[in-house]
């Protein structure tokens, strides 16, 4: 007898080379994979720690919470990756002087530094991505992703989930 669990094939399937959602997770992590492999290990980084410099730089001051939300990373793991480049210098974490449990993490002159170099990179990076595209379809495509990224905010804010005519029968693991 075998193991195989065997069940109904479902009614529709996500076509991975199609779905915008599914396209944008693998993007991401081939995009991140090709950060880790060229650049953020030949700097001495993990993946989370060189994003974590490109993200100070180009927002500035900012806590570690919105550092954490930014990644789509846990608040731990942000913190103990900022703990590391703290005490390589490259940022400094000072206390929220209205809540002290709140503090906020800013990139020191070894910080601004490094974030040049990775600017350098990330740079060279979307043009070799975007290579393909004339300069007017890339403007498309930058204004169609900031629409869509508006849209997962809203998304995330509202607590949107599909209802059963959107998404095909209920689940059980929807609670539906």
């Amino acid at each position: 007898m075998s193991d195989v669990i065997t069940r109904s094939r479902p009614k529709k399937r996500v076509d991975l080379t199609s779905h915008v959602p599914a396209l944008f997770v693998t993007l991401g992590v081939k995009i991140g994979r090709h950060a880790d492999r060229h650049h953020a290990r030949l700097l001495g980084f993990d993946l989370r720690e060189w994003r974590i410099i490109q993200i100070t730089g180009a927002v500035g001051r900012s806590t570690i919470l919105e550092v954490a939300d930014i990644l789509g990373m846990d608040r731990g793991g942000t913190s103990r990756s900022i703990a590391r480049l703290e005490e390589r210098g490259l940022l400094t974490r000072r206390d929220d002087p209205k809540d002290r449990r709140r503090s906020f993490v800013e990139l020191t002159r070894d910080g601004w530094a490094l974030y040049d170099e990775i600017v350098q990179f990330a740079l060279a990076r979307e043009q070799r991505l975007l290579r393909k595209f004339s300069t007017k379809e890339q403007a498309v495509l930058r204004e169609m992703l900031n629409i869509v990224h508006a849209e997962a905010d809203e998304m995330l804010a509202e607590g949107w989930v599909p209802d059963a005519g959107q998404s095909g029968e209920p689940t059980a693991q929807s609670g539906r």
